[in-house]
């Protein structure tokens, strides 16, 4: 098994390397014996097990998801949980990911609405959207823009979520970006890439390229820390 890296510690919270494939935290429904990035931390860390605000999530603070790799904070205490959760709840909590792309989609999936935010090879471009559930059982997601029908706005989540897109560069067919965002809703850099028409290495749920890598990695986290008050800024090392 894995052993679970750890790349910040202080008394009250952890900054640790998730890697790709392995569930951040199990459902509800599973047993305590799922193996979980939070079932592994609490072997060497037993108390992330007892605070936040559901048994079977911890100490954490925000999931990836199973195939996306990278940074994830987690509480020790339940004050410093109460205090961190309030940041995020506040965006005071910001979370910057690498995403990787080598195809063009054109057009988009079934469900996609047009695009609005233009080319986001051209600079830095901020997508905004609400987000419906989709598919079978509403196992995945399609952003809802402002000019969506009312229909779809209503069976929507009701608030909006930003993803801060900068491209950072192209070799050969593969683009590389940096998706920056606080609050985030299951999927929500996945589908505002594929909606870009960029979708990610690897995410054969929204249609990129399925013998590549996961094309999504949490590089950076920022938040204030609960015990300082002063900002911590955590980058994942090169691997």
């Amino acid at each position: 098994m894995e052993q679970i890296k750890v790349i910040a510690e202080r008394n009250d919270w952890l900054v640790v390397d998730k890697p790709s494939g392995l569930p951040t935290v199990p459902l509800k429904s599973d047993g305590p014996e799922k193996d979980t990035l939070l079932s592994r931390l609490g072997e060497a860390y037993p108390e992330v097990l007892s605070v936040g605000r559901n048994p079977w999530e911890g100490g954490v603070l925000h999931r990836l998801d199973t195939p996306t790799s990278g940074l994830v904070l987690v509480a020790r205490t339940q004050r410093a949980f109460d205090d961190l959760w309030e940041e995020q709840r506040h965006d005071e909590i910001v979370k910057t990911y690498l995403a990787v792309s080598s195809k063009r989609l054109s057009p988009l999936p079934v469900g996609f609405v047009p695009f609005p935010f233009g080319d986001i090879t051209l600079g830095r471009t901020v997508i905004r959207s609400l987000f419906r559930p989709f598919g079978e059982k509403g196992r995945v997601v399609r952003p809802v823009a402002e000019d969506s029908p009312s229909a779809l706005r209503g069976k929507s989540t009701g608030i909006w979520y930003e993803t801060e897109v900068e491209f950072l560069g192209k070799d050969g067919t593969t683009c590389r970006f940096s998706c920056v965002i606080t609050q985030g809703f299951r999927h929500q850099i996945r589908c505002h890439m594929a909606w870009a028409g960029y979708p990610l290495d690897g995410d054969v749920t929204y249609r990129g390229l399925p013998e590549k890598p996961f094309g999504l990695t949490a590089q950076e986290l920022q938040f204030i820390d609960p015990e300082t008050g002063k900002r911590v800024r955590c980058v994942r090392p090169e691997a």
